[in-house]
């Protein structure tokens, strides 16, 4: 088939010419952007607001539901 040959043609030329490609070491990319994180601040939290949604027995304990994998 003709789609063959051509395919045939394309990688020989392709291959040829990754011959002539010089091997070279690795390349490093050098930026001023070495750190791009904010800033590692501990931020006011509010114990009432958190638990606010939370279910709270009489005392205002927390109440979750017991893990299913312990008797």
């Amino acid at each position: 088939m003709a789609i063959e040959k051509d395919a045939e043609k394309i990688l020989e030329k392709f291959s040829k010419t990754l011959e002539s490609v010089p091997d070279l070491e690795g390349t490093y990319y050098i930026t001023d952007n070495l750190n791009l994180n904010r800033k590692d601040e501990s931020i006011e939290k509010n114990p009432e607001k958190i638990v606010r949604n939370a279910k709270t027995d009489k005392d205002g304990n927390v109440v979750v539901k017991k893990a299913d994998w312990i008797n």
